[in-house]
């Protein structure tokens, strides 16, 4: 269960920075990397990119993307693999 926690934080970082930024942001392209496989490099570049934002979309990005999980808990259940 635990193991895909970061998938699915990554996948909502993903929807919330595409829709604010765009896809042709370097930012939305490193989260769907994190997204689609989240170990420690594509992780890192993630990072990174949230970091590189002026602090105002990062905050923003971040707590719409905080706000999305914590009222919706079947998002984390939704983008669980099937056993």
């Amino acid at each position: 269960m635990f193991e895909n926690a970061g998938r699915v934080i990554f996948t909502t970082l993903h929807e919330v920075a595409l829709a604010k930024l765009g896809a042709g942001h370097a930012c939305v392209s490193a989260l769907a990397r994190a997204a689609a496989e989240p170990e420690a490099a594509a992780v890192a570049e993630a990072e990174t990119a949230l970091r590189a934002l002026p602090e105002a979309e990062r905050t923003a990005i971040m707590g719409a993307a905080h706000a999305r999980l914590r009222s919706d808990p079947a998002a984390w259940l939704a983008l669980w693999p099937a056993p």
